[in-house]
């Protein structure tokens, strides 16, 4: 397997857009597998994707939240990297549309240079057009650039993981995500990409590989902000840590079994 494409979900309506997508794509579909990580609502509504189309369709429940948890993200990336057979990930948010070339484009871009992390530059935008194609934009992605030509490389505090392709070696080698980071709101993969860069791997944007993204309210908007700040205080924990060269390992266990399939 070449491509596993990883969607953690919480959103079941979400995850149309991406299977209309995927459906689409002129990679073998052979050579890649989508794999999804959610909650009850997303595993019982993508279950009649599972073995009826021509790429592999593998559903995962996610774990229940420990205590003191407000996002479950975290947990659901480890579980999606647990069961990702492919050489390249492909990070892929439910309400996001890409075009039929981008794994083509991930994958070339991954057989120059196997040592690099790719994301793409989205906007959001309000609904969903013809060809579900989604239409009138509400908001533009602020790192998309034109004075660095199509591709370039930036910080990898700002890589997004939307669209984005990671080698699966790379997250393996740093262990994954830190589970902790499913206290807070959002972060938890700005710290684990500050670790992949300790290892070696540099972080690329590219303006040909384009994402629209449908824009939707935030889990527990009115305590969103407070969770941040928290994780603000445990991110420059985080990066002091890494700076000394301690601490730089997350919580996925290499020696886990794979997780029950459905």
């Amino acid at each position: 397997m070449k491509i596993s494409v990883l969607t953690a979900s919480v959103r079941p309506e979400g995850l149309d857009i991406v299977k209309n997508c995927l459906d689409k794509q002129d990679f073998p579909h052979d050579q890649f597998e989508w794999i999804i990580v959610g909650n009850k609502e997303v595993y019982d509504y993508a279950s009649k994707w599972h073995e009826t189309g021509d790429y592999w369709v593998n559903v995962v429940l996610e774990r229940p939240k420990k205590e003191g948890d407000f996002y479950n993200i975290d947990k659901a990336y480890n579980d999606l990297f647990k069961n990702a057979s492919g050489e390249l990930a492909v990070m892929w948010t439910d309400l996001t549309w890409a075009s039929p070339t981008v794994l083509t484009d991930f994958w070339t871009h991954y057989q120059k240079d196997p040592n690099i992390c790719v994301g793409g530059v989205g906007d959001q935008y309000l609904e969903e057009g013809e060809f579900r194609i989604p239409k009138i934009m509400v908001w533009k992605d602020p790192r998309s650039r034109t004075d660095y030509g199509s591709f370039w490389e930036i910080n990898p505090i700002d890589f997004e993981m939307c669209l984005a392709s990671i080698p699966v070696r790379a997250v393996k080698e740093a262990h994954g995500w830190k589970e902790k980071w499913d206290q807070f709101a959002a972060m938890g993969e700005k710290e684990l990409c500050l670790r992949m860069d300790k290892l070696g791997y540099r972080f690329f944007l590219s303006n040909v590989i384009e994402y629209k993204a449908i824009k939707h309210p935030r889990i527990k908007p009115e305590e969103w902000d407070v969770r941040y700040e928290a994780g603000c205080e445990y991110m420059r924990e985080c990066i002091s840590n890494i700076n000394q060269g301690i601490d730089l390992l997350g919580d996925l266990d290499e020696t886990d079994k794979k997780l029950p399939q459905m």
